[in-house]
């Protein structure tokens, strides 16, 4: 029983891992295309690459994670689950 929820909560993980990753590298794509003259702006300012693209970055990786983390539900439901199976297991 145990083996099925750690295989049910690895692939819950990796489903939402692999949709937050398209979302965020939609995002990032779609800031470099539509913000390059940002990025020129901080590398004329003295930035260097990795700060000029920082602000992407960031934007995409909330992209990513904020509606992971709205979605409260479904992880209480795992752990909840997973205390459920510890306990019977431990009786």
């Amino acid at each position: 029983m145990i083996h099925f929820y750690l295989i049910l909560v690895l692939a819950v993980v990796a489903w939402k891992g692999y949709y937050a990753f398209l979302r965020a590298m939609k995002c990032y794509q779609q800031d470099c295309l539509q913000h390059d003259s940002l990025r020129e702006f901080l590398l004329a300012n003295g930035a260097t690459p990795f700060q000029s693209l920082w602000p992407f970055y960031r934007h995409a990786l909330q992209r990513a994670f904020v509606p992971m983390a709205a979605q409260w539900r479904l992880w209480g439901v795992l752990v909840l689950l997973g205390l459920l199976l510890l306990l019977t297991r431990n009786c």
